[in-house]
């Protein structure tokens, strides 16, 4: 009796630790685009398809690296254009340039990327197709008069 509560037991936990691989894929982050709506202004954030490099537009156009493994996300070396904005827009900016060097660990689910900082804080991107502003291919046809 004690055999068979064992093995059921076993099997309880092995069929738990198959679901329980909740663990991100740094790759599905490559090409990807998310835009986040915060106060006065929209930040978007991109993910180079090649490099592990990052860029985007806050008030300012931004760039830097990222290493990514599993949960974790490492955001560094950030660089960024220096022009003015309505105030609630460069304060959404500033804060957003603080926080992406504490960022930690990282959920990308149902096409939304939550950035999470060492001290709890978050905040949620919605992944879009391209940027605003972003050139897009459009094949043409030409057309010929004979």
């Amino acid at each position: 009796m004690k055999f068979k509560l064992f093995a059921i037991g076993a099997c309880a936990l092995a069929l738990v630790a198959c679901g329980a691989d909740d663990t991100q894929n740094p790759e599905l982050l490559k090409g990807a685009n998310f835009v986040s709506a915060q106060p006065g202004v929209d930040i978007t954030l991109s993910f180079d398809p090649v490099e592990m490099r990052v860029y985007g537009g806050v008030v300012n156009r931004y760039n830097g690296g990222y290493t990514a493994d599993g949960d974790n996300i490492k955001f560094e070396g950030f660089a960024s254009t220096m022009m003015m904005g309505d105030p609630e827009a460069m304060e959404t900016e500033r804060e957003y340039f603080e926080f992406m060097p504490t960022v930690e660990t990282y959920e990308l689910s149902d096409g939304k990327l939550t950035l999470i900082a060492t001290d709890g804080k978050e905040i949620i991107f919605t992944q879009v197709e391209s940027q605003p502003g972003e050139a897009t291919t459009v094949e043409t046809t030409e057309v010929v008069a004979e």
